[in-house]
């Protein structure tokens, strides 16, 4: 992430290129073995990627999304690193899960919702008897996401819910400003007493890197507190700082008892989260592996 936002810029190369077009029809029409295949295996997969990063404009494009659940629907895209949301293979199995946990008229809550892919997803499957609400920290993927969700907010937005909560902020176990360290791309960051926060990890140097003050919120306040309803869906990729969310939502966990869905990546969490049945805090976390994608385990 920058210090400051990224502009739409045009590109010489237009986003209607040959590559473009050919990989967007592969993307809706090959079936999803093949074309995670193609795409994430061996020296074929690199060659690809290649000729789309040579045929993709640079900085942000609005793009239209070629298959999975948002076809259709536009994104403001950087081509060159973030192809998985414009071609829909981003996390199949996490949308899989979605589908079978989401259902119209549901509250869902989606805690790092980064650029909001998968908040407008979320506003699909809730239709428009549902509610959305979508917690993020870092200011410039506020912008992104407040923008995915404007550009769609016409024709594009047929069957979706009117209305999304944004929180810029963070989610804790207790609110209170708290300060952030930012990371070298948009997606990444860290919240001060999230795991790894005191280890070199390669990518997050604390001594180094830039820090920011933002506000935090946990959700149980948000919830009892504040007034907003509490959610029957929440899913968690807060790189890291997963616990933290979970120890500020254990009112929520124990009366409304919602589905969550919390990334794992990281081996501390993996430890802390990988019993079948876990307490934390005194809340009892069941796990549901019946949908559980890869790289996040389900309650």
């Amino acid at each position: 992430m920058g210090n400051s936002s990224r502009e739409v810029r045009r590109s010489s190369k237009p986003v209607s290129s040959a590559t473009i077009r050919i990989a967007s029809w592969a993307a809706r029409w090959l079936p999803a073995r093949l074309k995670y295949a193609l795409y994430y295996t061996g020296p074929l997969a690199r060659l690809i990627r290649g000729q789309l990063n040579r045929a993709a404009p640079q900085g942000l494009t609005e793009i239209e999304v070629a298959a999975g659940e948002l076809a259709g629907l536009h994104l403001l895209l950087d081509l060159q690193s973030e192809k998985e949301f414009w071609l829909g293979t981003y996390q199949p199995d996490l949308q899989t899960a979605l589908r079978e946990l989401v259902h119209p008229g549901m509250v869902t809550y989606h805690v790092g919702a980064n650029i909001g892919y998968i908040t407008l997803m979320f506003m699909r499957l809730v239709g428009k008897s549902g509610r959305v609400f979508a917690f993020e920290a870092l200011p410039e993927n506020v912008e992104r996401l407040r923008r995915n969700i404007e550009i769609n907010a016409g024709e594009h937005f047929q069957g979706f819910i009117s209305e999304v909560t944004i929180f810029s902020g963070a989610v804790l176990e207790r609110s209170g400003s708290v300060r952030f360290l930012l990371g070298p791309s948009t997606s990444m960051g860290k919240v001060e007493g999230s795991a790894e926060w005191h280890r070199a990890d390669g990518n997050l140097r604390v001594e180094n890197a830039q820090m920011i003050e933002v506000v935090g919120i946990s959700l149980d306040d948000f919830v009892y507190r504040d007034g907003n309803p509490p959610p029957q869906v929440v899913k968690i990729d807060i790189e890291g700082a997963e616990l933290l969310a979970i120890q500020g939502m254990k009112n929520i966990i124990l009366r409304d008892k919602p589905y969550l869905i919390v990334e794992v990546t990281d081996s501390f969490l993996k430890d802390k989260l990988s019993a079948t049945n876990h307490y934390l805090a005194g809340v009892p976390l069941m796990r549901n592996a019946s949908v559980e994608p890869k790289g996040f385990i389900c309650f």
